[in-house]
């Protein structure tokens, strides 16, 4: 017979009310000797969804909004993160651009600590969390270790919906993972690979640069190992901040047709990183119709392309920075006619500004006595906040999985598929701050195996 094994978790979810059967407080920490607060006890299946011709989290209709902000030298609330990081807040940037965006992404080198905080606070606010995790000292770096264990698990503890965008523009030779694609397409199988095994939550990106396009194919890991498919599109007035190579011709259509002819029938496609310039170091003069017209031409043609189903702006000044690349302002909130035109490209209902949840990504239901579990399941206990909770502890079979403070997120997980067979008993516990038992609630279910 298999024991469980079950995993505290601090993944952010929203706490919602309960109604308040009885408000009487006992020391005694028998519930059965006084009557209680109810403390609900709703449940999500954590496991990857199943609907046939749609990937992990992609939407039937539609393409999805997304943005990096961290580098906007406009926006003024940030979020520092315990890795020490600050990120801008995507409320101010929603303000200023007038619609929400469904997903932000930010970067990450390999083997650094994981910003979890960040991680929860963008998923309790319905947002994917989108996470350029870069190899930037070598693919030999990237094993079957405890690192990447332990980096799985923590993403999976999240609660969010990630997009994990692995090693991307491999193809270009500024990265420190470009010269052997036989190694590359290991270790990104690998890290699909335990990604798939540990954190359904995590949908894997692989994601070129548009050029050079003749080193694309030869680094694609295969389609078991790759959920979406990427590409990174930037327009520049000059490349490489060389005045002799101007880009004023090309076309952002143009730029992603390989990728997406090559892979679009297969997989749904996101356009990792878009950005346009509007100041140039070269010209040291603004161009704002070069910017507007890009980003017009890229979103007004996205409807014609219907298998990409995600896109994010890069709004960032990169002169400001970013020390090894200044060379263009990209950002869309410092221009008047800049900011217009975003605003215009993604007014349409086409794009969306939220997760869009398909019929097999169920919200949270109740969990009612007798129900059948099977997989990873995620647990969320909801109470009423006037009661003065300062402690919610859930348990399983009498043994504690979660317990924390009520202003953190009363989350916990469980493998209801390595519980023994057959009945099962769930309860949660809030206690106020003289740890009197305030709210009470226990719920039998049976474990499918």
């Amino acid at each position: 017979m298999r024991r469980s094994r079950i995993i505290p978790n601090t993944g952010a979810i929203t706490v919602a009310g309960m109604a308040l059967i009885a408000g009487i407080s006992v020391k005694r920490d028998d519930p059965r000797k006084a009557p209680l607060a109810e403390i609900g006890l709703s449940v999500q299946s954590l496991e990857p969804p199943m609907r046939a011709g749609l990937a992990k989290f992609e939407p039937a209709k539609g393409c999805y909004l997304g943005a990096y902000i961290d580098f906007d030298p406009t926006l003024k609330l940030s979020y520092t993160d315990i890795g020490g990081r600050r990120h801008h807040e995507p409320g101010p940037f929603e303000k200023i651009v007038g619609k929400p965006h469904a997903t932000y992404f930010f970067y990450m080198g390999y083997g650094s600590r994981l910003p979890v905080d960040w991680i929860r606070r963008l998923g309790s606010e319905g947002k994917f969390v989108h996470i350029a995790l870069e190899p930037n000292d070598g693919l030999d770096r990237v094993r079957d270790d405890s690192y990447l264990h332990s980096l799985a698990t923590e993403m999976r503890r999240s609660g969010a919906k990630i997009f994990l965008r692995f090693a991307s523009e491999m193809n270009g030779k500024w990265t420190n993972y470009h010269n052997d694609p036989k190694q590359y397409i290991q270790k990104f199988r690998l890290v699909h690979d335990v990604m798939k095994k540990i954190a359904p939550n995590v949908a894997t990106v692989w994601c070129p640069f548009q050029t050079p396009v003749k080193y694309i194919d030869r680094y694609y890991p295969g389609d078991a190992a790759v959920d979406w498919v990427g590409v990174n599109v930037y327009n520049v007035t000059y490349h490489d901040n060389n005045i002799r190579d101007p880009g004023f011709h090309e076309d952002p259509v143009q730029l992603m047709s390989h990728v997406y002819k090559t892979y679009s029938k297969r997989k749904p496609v996101m356009i990792g990183e878009f950005a346009a310039t509007h100041f140039s170091v070269v010209e040291k003069t603004e161009r704002p119709e070069f910017a507007t017209s890009k980003i017009l031409r890229l979103y007004r043609s996205l409807p014609k392309f219907p298998r990409v189903k995600c896109i994010n702006y890069f709004d960032s000044n990169n002169i400001k920075f970013v020390k090894s690349r200044e060379n263009n302002d990209y950002s869309v909130t410092s221009h008047p006619a800049v900011l217009k035109a975003y605003k215009t490209a993604i007014a349409s209902p086409y794009f969306l500004g939220r997760q869009i949840l398909s019929d097999v990504e169920r919200p949270y239901a109740r969990l009612s006595e007798g129900s059948s579990l099977k997989g990873w399941i995620g647990l969320k206990a909801e109470f009423d906040q006037n009661l003065g909770i300062t402690q919610i502890a859930i348990k399983l079979d009498g043994r504690i999985i979660r317990l924390a403070p009520s202003k953190s997120s009363q989350f916990a997980e469980l493998n209801a598929a390595a519980l023994p067979e057959g009945s099962h008993l769930l309860e949660a516990e809030a206690r106020n701050e003289d740890g009197e038992l305030v709210g009470y609630s226990r719920v039998e279910f049976i474990s499918e195996g």
